[in-house]
């Protein structure tokens, strides 16, 4: 059974001898808020879900890892964003210290002013107090727990591999840097504005097991990287962080949010990934 924060996270720990593997999934969450009021259909906003990733990545515990799971959409606050990475068009009132828009300046920061293919979402714009609200009742909880879980594996192993895990549109949306591109099967990242937040061999390694599996996958295009990579990563300090997307053409028809006949073999391959690092991690010992 998991250990529930109602409305927030589940954790899920190992069912065999642990390993410092940590595997988060931070916007799957499914469970909106009854004051979510949005200008925009249903549809819409439910297409920016990572549908189906907790599923995917299920399989974690049996590896010896732990995964964690936001049940909060983050359409209404991102976990993988900045506590100020919020665009000063979407707030009401002044705030209290300076905001650091960066990712939010294409409308997808903390608080979404526009859906994945640019429709404005919210409602009304939002007091201090508002946001405030938010960050502890969703944010700031998950952030503690996921640090405590990667804390703790750390406190027991020179090494702890994490993987932060999301899927992508198959075609780069308008408010996404590869606009009209199309996507690989997969895309990892470990480069945040600069910062590294896992070591090149890691990154490799990971990317070398989706490709022998007869996979496409690229390193930092078009993702390097979110908030939750940045914080936790910290390969000098021995902390592998690596964002794992999948291309959600592999497992789901985007138009009805249903599974498609190749969500099975995108499953094995994630067990793949996580059957190689947990026995990597074994390898090297703790």
């Amino acid at each position: 059974m998991p250990y529930v924060e109602k409305g927030i996270f589940y954790r899920y720990e190992p069912t065999v001898a642990p390993v410092p593997l940590v595997v988060d999934v931070s916007r799957s969450g499914r469970e909106y808020p009854t004051e979510f009021r949005s200008k925009v259909g249903f549809s819409a906003i439910h297409d920016n879900v990572s549908m189906y990733v907790d599923e995917i990545w299920e399989d974690a515990p049996k590896y010896g890892g732990t995964l964690l799971y936001a049940l909060f959409p983050h359409m209404y606050i991102d976990a993988n964003r900045h506590e100020l990475d919020i665009d000063e068009e979407l707030i009401e009132g002044t705030w209290p210290v300076p905001l650091q828009p960066t990712v939010s300046k294409r409308g997808l920061g903390l608080l979404k002013s526009k859906s994945r293919y640019g429709e404005p979402v919210q409602e009304k714009k939002l007091t201090y107090a508002e946001v405030e609200e938010r960050l502890d009742r969703y944010h700031r909880p998950y952030h503690r727990e996921l640090k405590a879980i990667v804390d703790r594996a750390r406190s027991s192993s020179r090494t702890v591999y994490h993987l932060s895990c999301h899927c992508m549109s198959a075609v780069g949306a308008p408010t996404h840097p590869d606009a009209g591109q199309e996507r690989a099967d997969f895309c990892l990242g470990n480069l945040h504005n600069g910062q590294s937040t896992s070591s090149t061999e890691f990154i490799e390694f990971v990317a070398g097991v989706i490709r022998d599996q007869g996979f496409t996958c690229t390193i930092n295009m078009p993702y390097g990287g979110g908030e939750i990579n940045r914080r936790y990563g910290n390969p000098a300090n021995g902390v592998e962080s690596v964002l794992f997307e999948i291309n959600k053409k592999k497992f789901m028809d985007v138009g009805t949010f249903r599974k498609n006949d190749g969500f099975d073999a995108i499953k094995a391959a994630a067990n793949n990934v996580l059957g190689a690092l947990s026995g990597k991690l074994r390898e090297i010992g703790n």
